[in-house]
């Protein structure tokens, strides 16, 4: 498999591209030979130190049959002394078969930082390195990874601790091709895997429940963990779950790392990670154009939730927001129904929502004091729960629960009915504590609440602007955007000014990047201060220094007197910066 960073929209012969060779896999293996896509030029890659025996030559050129010396290396110490190591593969395409090491590039990142969790619970020496120091790898080095500030050849390679090269190198699709330490993998031949490589490695053999959508997916899956690690009896204490956020009641924060079969997994469609997912059961939150640095338009964006579809069990549920209207096209495309695909093929279908057409309804939805909104449930047409208490802000938050109710009772142990699920599983979501960045009150300053939000897309922004405006009706609202990524500011630029116009008081941040680009500062402020203009110089202001924006948003919260609240929205620095701000009130 072959991956490539470069400029889009040229001829594949006019990129200035780097060309990264990920996981091969041996001869006789599924998969087959590596293959070069076509005008695609050779890349020279730099001798390995560590030395091939003639025997192991012949074997990677097809002249002999696998020996031993075929899965072993040898290689030199840093004090001259030689070792072999086994490899799990042949040299010439090896897999990481080996659970001695696994080395993270970007390992500080939501996506990875818990799948290094889930790596050390099952065994492996985790080793990582990221860009920053950050509370995230000071907790990863708690459980016992070593990991180091700064990219360099020296984290990949042997030292204190870590006595062998990496039996695979896993790699954060915010990390660019020419990344050091992913040069280090390609002169020693370490198998390299993007994220969703490793994701469908660690998730084979596992019924694995994917949850997937372009909104709302870390909450879902959070619930869904929760609430089938309570209904399954062979999963009581035993689901493993992962999540692209930190889970209020979970101790190692986006993972739970358990025993049995079931697998939940929140399945990312950014750089299409979830493609190489093959999933028992999957829900589908909603589907809406994002990601511009991956999917030019919303038909290559349903085109990747479809073949996601795909990947699910024929013998599995799908479990889809039939309010959504990405969700609604999937559904007319692939012609599927209650009892599956076209004449009954295919995973069962369901689909979950506030109107009337829906299998699954929410309805008589109220906010209620302490932060809780309740709802009840039907099933087509019958009221199976009276009362959910769920102990979180937002509309939004309602459907994320009705999926999760929809999954259990959907995929819930045999012998139970809709109903008996539909009531434990509110049960478990009474006490459901939420997700680090979503709608989360960090404290209270008197009268002043600050609450940080990961919103990041119009959508997001405005679903947690009807949510904080009307649990929060009586205060006064001080809005902070911190806009992420230049490519879907430009792309979503009114959106953007439509939905902030609505708020009496809107500052803006300096334009977050998390992958490294050469797009100047100075076209950077620019978008931001048109974004300023748009919506309105007299309610917005941009403030690209972090410390002057934390002294000039306190100084606006504290001119009224009454309740104020203070929403930091963003998917970057904004959780930082809104702790900054609650500090200085």
């Amino acid at each position: 498999v072959w991956f490539i960073i470069g400029e889009k929209k040229k001829p594949l012969q006019q990129q200035r591209s780097v060309l990264v060779p990920m996981v091969t896999r041996p001869k006789g293996m599924a998969g087959g030979a590596r293959v070069r896509p076509p005008s695609v030029p050779a890349i020279r890659r730099p001798q390995r130190v560590s030395s091939r025996c003639s025997r192991c030559l012949a074997t990677a050129r097809g002249g002999e049959g696998e020996s031993w010396e075929d899965y072993l290396t040898k290689e030199e110490r840093p004090d001259g002394s030689k070792h072999f190591r086994f490899v799990g593969g042949l040299k010439s395409g090896r897999q990481a078969k080996s659970r001695r090491r696994v080395h993270f590039v970007g390992i500080g990142g939501s996506g990875l930082s818990n799948l290094a969790k889930l790596a050390m619970a099952r065994g492996w020496l985790v080793t990582g390195s990221d860009i920053s120091e950050s509370d995230k790898l000071e907790s990863l080095r708690e459980g016992g990874a070593l990991v180091d500030v700064g990219h360099r050849e020296d984290n990949v390679l042997e030292k204190e601790g870590a006595d062998c090269l990496p039996d695979a190198i896993v790699v954060s699709s915010a990390v660019s091709a020419d990344n050091v330490e992913v040069r280090c993998a390609l002169r020693y031949n370490i198998p390299l895997y993007k994220r969703g490589a490793w994701l469908g490695r660690v998730t084979s053999g596992h019924d694995l429940v994917s949850v997937a959508g372009t909104h709302g997916k870390t909450t879902t899956t959070a619930m869904v963990a929760e609430v089938l690690g309570s209904l399954c009896p062979e999963a009581e204490g035993g689901v493993t779950a992962i999540v692209g956020g930190d889970v209020a009641s979970w101790e190692d924060g986006g993972a739970v790392v358990g025993e049995g079969q079931t697998f939940v997994l929140e399945a990312d469609e950014y750089d299409r990670t979830f493609l190489g997912l093959r999933s028992r059961h999957a829900i589908v939150t909603n589907v809406e154009l994002d990601h511009l640095d991956v999917y030019e338009s919303e038909e290559e964006i349903l085109q990747a939730f479809e073949e996601f579809l795909e990947n699910v069990s024929q013998s599995g549920a799908v479990v889809m927001c039939g309010d959504d209207l990405g969700c609604r096209a999937l559904l007319e495309r692939r012609e599927i129904g209650p009892e599956g695909g076209e004449e009954g093929a295919g995973p069962s279908v369901q689909t979950y929502g506030y109107g009337g057409g829906n299998d699954w309804r929410a309805t008589d939805v109220r906010v209620e004091g302490g932060g809780v909104t309740s709802f009840k449930v039907e099933r087509r047409g019958e009221v199976i729960l009276e009362q959910c208490r769920l102990p979180l802000l937002g509309r939004h938050n309602v459907l994320n629960a009705l999926g999760a109710i929809a999954l259990a009772a959907a995929v819930g142990p045999g012998g139970r009915s809709d109903r008996e699920c539909a009531e434990e599983a509110a049960q478990v979501l009474a006490s459901f504590r939420g997700v680090e960045r979503r709608c989360q009150v960090l404290g209270r300053k008197g009268s002043r609440v600050v609450v940080s939000d990961y919103a990041h897309h119009p959508t997001e922004v405005q679903a947690t602007l009807e949510a904080v405006s009307e649990h929060y009706a009586e205060a006064d609202l001080v809005v902070v955007f911190e806009p992420h990524t230049l490519s879907r500011l430009a792309y979503f630029f009114k959106e953007f000014a439509e939905v902030l116009q609505q708020c009496p008081r809107v500052f803006l941040t300096k334009v977050h990047e998390p992958v490294k680009t050469y797009i100047s500062a100075k076209v950077k402020n620019a978008i931001a201060e048109d974004l300023e203009g748009e919506i309105g110089r007299d309610t917005a202001t941009y403030i690209p220094g972090d410390e002057d924006l934390i002294a000039e948003v306190a100084r606006a919260a504290q001119r009224g007197g009454g309740e104020t609240v203070v929403l930091v929205l963003g998917a970057g620095r904004s959780h930082a910066l809104a702790h900054g701000i609650l500090e200085a009130l």
